[in-house]
């Protein structure tokens, strides 16, 4: 699957990404959420939102994740992506599983989705990380990664064995 995201997003040439074909496959962008009532409101007003995607049990802690666009580790104000969470659960571009940086023993599954606004695209990543001794993967965090391109090639190339899922790859309506 990661050689038909690297055929699609990586020129062989020069190995840049091809952004133009990442702006053809991304989504517009969703107006954010102005409050955690419209938050939780998009997810059915459940606490916790629960779904399955490549055989993977993800579950998000809506309170959590809503107040991770506001307070999280690097104090980015995320609020105008928070609206982009759904669709990147939903319908990812890329699903990779890995190991957490900080603890390689723990497995993590990264959702990649590409956004766009007029005049701006949005590299859209989300991690789900420490996986419980129940299996199920726990939202950690989200972000945007635009300014950090290497990230995004780093997820694109990601090894055959570690690709989950891409939307584009032969048999997924590509």
């Amino acid at each position: 699957m990661s050689y038909a995201a690297q055929k699609r997003y990586i020129n062989p040439r020069d190995g840049r990404i091809k952004t133009n074909v990442l702006w053809n496959d991304a989504d517009n962008l969703p107006p954010r959420y102005r409050n955690f009532k419209s938050f939780k409101a998009s997810f059915g007003n459940v606490n916790h939102y629960e779904f399955q995607i490549a055989g993977c049990f993800v579950v998000i802690d809506i309170k959590y994740a809503y107040e991770h666009f506001i307070k999280n580790t690097y104090n980015d104000h995320r609020a105008n992506i928070n609206a982009t969470i759904l669709p990147t659960l939903n319908d990812p571009i890329l699903l990779v599983k890995d190991t957490y940086e900080s603890t390689p023993t723990t497995p993590t599954i990264t959702f990649y989705k590409p956004f766009k606004s007029e005049s701006n695209l949005y590299h859209i990543v989300m991690f789900k990380a420490h996986q419980k001794e129940n299996g199920k993967y726990y939202f950690k965090t989200i972000y945007d990664v635009s300014s950090n391109l290497t990230k995004v090639k780093k997820i694109i190339k990601t090894l055959d064995r570690s690709t989950l899922y891409f939307k584009y790859a032969e048999g997924n309506g590509s």
